[in-house]
């Protein structure tokens, strides 16, 4: 199993503070992030320059890309080009994955509507661009949990669009992680991995997204997540680092990849 990280932990500084730090703790790729006013790492609708120009810097310095994060709104028609946008940038970039949130609100089956034909619009452009849509189930969304993820499966294009998985999310939403592989496996594209220590539904400090710094059991599932068919990569993805200076976000990145490099 291969292990990466998440530009978003370093949305403070420019993509190649990023990459540097990712590469110097001994990640071998990367989740390139387009999340305005988070870790806007990448921006669509570039010349194909822009991309070239990119993927250079990720591979002068080893590194892949396993995915660009794309969270945003896709229900609204100008989320929605956007994240067109970055398929056709991830094709660019020869990166198999976009992943995002879905969206809506809770337990609404008007909202569910809209996020079905909202995916279903944006599998026309994976087939024509050859990228696949990771949708990650997250806390307040329709798409938050197993059950709405396998409800959101059964409406979609599997070839063309999975899951993101992330069990501190599905946990937060009153789901057992490991009950939740075990129903999710033969969705998950890609997955993002942390500790937490919750607040309700706030993820808790980064500081105890370090993995075992919060109460997940981060080894059993880290463990059950190297069996899961056909995934190549787990990637770190924390939130609370907006902020932090530089040497304590490498300190945080470090120490998980060090954890993680122990336990694959």
């Amino acid at each position: 199993m291969k292990l990466g990280c998440s530009t978003l932990l370093y949305g403070g500084f420019d993509l190649d503070t990023a990459l540097d730090g990712i590469k110097r703790a001994g990640f071998e790729a990367i989740e390139l992030c387009s999340i305005p006013g988070m870790a806007l790492h990448l921006e669509p609708g570039k010349p194909e320059a822009y991309y070239q120009a990119i993927a250079a810097k990720v591979g002068d310095r080893g590194l892949e890309i396993e995915s660009i994060g794309g969270s945003g709104d896709i229900l609204g028609a100008e989320g929605r080009a956007r994240f067109k946008a970055l398929l056709e940038a991830a094709a660019i970039l020869q990166t198999a994955m976009v992943t995002t949130g879905a969206g809506g609100i809770p337990d609404d089956e008007e909202s569910f509507a809209q996020v079905v034909d909202a995916v279903n619009d944006l599998t026309e452009t994976c087939t024509d661009t050859g990228v696949k849509l990771s949708i990650k189930p997250h806390v307040r969304q329709y798409v938050r949990n197993t059950g709405t993820a396998l409800q959101l499966m059964d409406e979609v294009d599997t070839d063309w669009v999975g899951v993101n998985w992330d069990g501190t999310h599905v946990q937060r939403e009153g789901d057992d992680p490991l009950e939740s592989l075990e129903e999710l496996d033969a969705y998950i594209y890609t997955v993002r991995f942390r500790d937490m220590k919750p607040d309700g539904q706030a993820i808790g400090p980064i500081e105890n997204q370090i993995p075992g710094k919060g109460v997940m059991g981060v080894e059993v599932i880290f463990d059950r997540l190297q069996t899961v068919l056909g995934l190549e990569w787990i990637t770190i993805e924390m939130v609370g680092s907006a902020g932090l200076p530089l040497d304590r976000v490498q300190r945080i990145v470090e120490e998980t990849w060090q954890w993680m490099d122990r336990r694959r």
